[in-house]
């Protein structure tokens, strides 16, 4: 996993250290768009909004994904993921607990003046 605060722009390699799974997981958490790049050489850009596997039935895991250009729900197996590229803007960068209470006491500061 990359070392600053927003995933954005990160284009993880699966296998070095890190399993398709981690990677889902991520994308999954993140606030923006992702490119997946499907084995069969095409890429989906969308919002990954769920992920689900049911390990009491083996069913094969799967990515649902809003696609941007269309808006259609698309469920993509995990076995048809080769990579996933944060390459949307990260709608939640410095929105942090401290940076709220950065904004609020400096608007707090303002209202006294």
């Amino acid at each position: 996993m990359p070392e600053k605060a927003s995933l954005q722009g990160w284009e993880p390699t699966i296998g070095d250290g890190i399993s398709l799974a981690q990677v889902v997981d991520f994308a999954f958490t993140y606030r923006g768009d992702v490119t997946l790049d499907m084995v069969d050489g095409t890429a989906i850009e969308g919002y990954l909004f769920n992920h689900q596997g049911n390990k009491a039935t083996n069913a094969m895991p799967i990515a649902e994904v809003i696609q941007t250009e269309t808006g259609e729900r698309l469920q993509l197996p995990y076995n048809q993921i080769e990579s996933i590229r944060f390459t949307g803007r990260d709608m939640a960068a410095g929105q942090s607990l401290e940076a709220w209470q950065r904004r609020r006491s400096a608007n707090a500061g303002s209202a006294k003046a």
